[in-house]
């Protein structure tokens, strides 16, 4: 989302980023949507990675009033997803998308789960609309916020899928152990489990642990335009072309991942060229 509305000519920005778009522009957020679904989507994700209370109140607003903007912008994100859906007569899933409190890449900024609850809280309230299908608890950087969020995703009816950002070294971001964090989602009941937003090098070799250790679906999304590095030091390469994402998650399919999709770097081509190899 994020990269396509840069493309685009947006200029994105802390702490909101693309849900400044949802405000001054959302034709463009429509747009986004049907060009994924056009070229083979079978899952969609509502454009609610910053339309928290807490990124609201980050931006200036005060307590009650982050409260209330968190949820018209969540709303219409939620909107905007489910109208293009129907408009397109498909059978589309839904994924409503929730981030860290802080910064994805800063997990020394997460105020801890006492603190984080009732944002949390206030926001997986907003998701779990009728309109939404799955949970999607994604760019997830520390086993401890983790284990919070998806605490309190499992208490709505919806399948909650969990995506983890990941160091070079293939572990989650903060440096906790993927495999042991994931066995403890899996016995808590997560639907799927995977990374997201990382390197295809470090996903790669993190999802064939994640393969040996659980059961449950792998979901696999990763930044098509990132080298090694960390944090704010991580360089942006040339862009893996469609044709270099496919051959990738071709090797991914054959570990065992049932979700494929692509993050930031990634446009609809990089979804049609997958669509129709799987098809073909």
């Amino acid at each position: 989302m994020g990269s396509r509305l840069e493309e685009m000519g947006h200029k994105l920005s802390a702490p909101l980023w693309s849900a400044t778009v949802l405000q001054s522009n959302p034709d463009d957020i429509t747009q986004i949507h049907r060009e994924n679904i056009e070229a083979g989507a079978q899952v969609i994700t509502t454009n609610t990675f910053r339309t928290t209370p807490y990124a609201l109140h980050q931006a200036g607003l005060s307590g009650v009033d982050a409260h209330t903007r968190a949820r018209a912008l969540t709303l219409l994100a939620i909107r905007l997803a489910w109208k293009t859906v129907k408009e397109s007569g498909k059978d589309i899933k839904i994924a409503a998308a929730i981030a860290p409190l802080a910064d994805s890449w800063a997990p020394k900024e997460f105020p801890g789960n006492i603190i984080s609850r009732p944002w949390h809280d206030a926001q997986l309230d907003n998701l779990a609309h009728h309109s939404t299908d799955i949970l999607l608890l994604e760019t997830m950087n520390s086993a401890r916020e983790a284990k919070g969020l998806t605490e309190l995703a499992l208490r709505y009816e919806k399948p909650v899928w969990v995506s983890f950002a990941l160091n070079g070294e293939g572990e989650i971001y903060n440096g906790d152990d993927l495999v042991t964090t994931a066995t403890f989602l899996e016995k808590r009941g997560v639907s799927a489990i995977g990374v997201n937003c990382s390197t295809l090098e470090a996903s790669q070799m993190a999802l064939k642990e994640l393969r040996d250790a659980v059961s449950i679906p792998l979901l696999a999304y990763p930044n098509i335009e990132l080298e090694h590095g960390t944090g704010k030091k991580q360089k942006k390469n040339k862009k893996v072309s469609p044709t270099e994402f496919v051959a990738w998650a071709d090797e991914v399919k054959a570990l065992g991942v049932e979700l494929i999709g692509a993050c930031c770097g990634s446009d609809h081509s990089h979804i049609k060229a997958l669509a129709e190899h799987n098809n073909s």
